[in-house]
């Protein structure tokens, strides 16, 4: 009789979590729906927007500024572009 009651027990178990199973999914889904959409919304995604808007600007360079901007580029990432750096001293500032 004891053995009737847990088969009972586990059948009665498993069809609850199946019947709450789906539930459940849904509302995991729905919240990584949300949470994707709300990072979506604050440009989460954005990183490579402008990559042809620079690649438009580089073909358009005449073969001066390619070379000044090759020269200042070193390799690095087009964020870190310096300006050319001017050998000029600044007569501005006064020796104490």
């Amino acid at each position: 009789m004891k053995q009737f009651f847990k088969t009972v027990l586990a059948g009665f178990l498993a069809g609850v979590a199946l019947f709450v199973l789906p539930f459940f999914l849904v509302r995991v889904f729905v919240f990584f729906l949300l949470i994707g959409a709300i990072f979506k919304l604050m440009g989460g995604r954005r990183r490579g927007m402008h990559h042809y808007a620079f690649a438009h600007n580089y073909k358009n360079m005449s073969e001066e500024e390619r070379a000044n901007f090759m020269k200042n580029y070193r390799g690095r990432c087009y964020s870190h572009y310096t300006e050319p750096k001017t050998s000029e001293p600044n007569t501005n500032q006064t020796n104490p």
